[in-house]
């Protein structure tokens, strides 16, 4: 009798063993495919001190640049806010065609699901991107 404890108690320590085994590698994988998402600032950051490292900018360079990839943002907002109404026109006309070939009861269905959809959007507008992929795991 007392062989078949020390048996088991073998056993019970063996398969506590091989859990702590599975479950740290495991964990191991889970952490190494956290999806980590960079800002623009990041981007940014990056790019300057590459440049700075890879070309030996000088500091009145560094400012140039800064001033530079300041004024290009400012000129994509531009034509981003240009170009802003003229998609949504577009938007416009797709719903407006899509709701033509509903029946009165898919209709108001239609409504909601447009509704949702721009609500997913502002969201998705009102957050940064690495707020909303933050803990995001593929």
């Amino acid at each position: 009798m007392r062989r078949n404890q020390g048996a088991a108690a073998v056993f019970a320590i063996l398969l506590f063993c091989c859990g702590l085994l599975v479950g740290a590698l495991g964990h191991r994988y889970y952490a190494a495919t956290v999806v980590k998402a960079k800002t623009a600032e990041d981007f940014r950051r990056h790019y300057i001190a590459e440049m700075r490292s890879q070309l030996n900018l000088t500091p009145q360079q560094v400012m140039q640049l800064e001033s530079i990839l300041d004024e290009t943002k400012a000129k994509y907002k531009a034509l981003r806010d240009e170009y802003r109404p003229a998609m949504l026109r577009i938007k416009e006309e797709q719903i407006a065609r899509v709701k033509s070939i509903l029946t009165p009861e898919q209709s108001p269905k239609y409504d909601r699901l447009v509704a949702e959809r721009e609500w997913r959007a502002r969201d998705q507008e009102d957050h940064p991107r690495s707020e909303r992929h933050k803990g995001f795991r593929p």
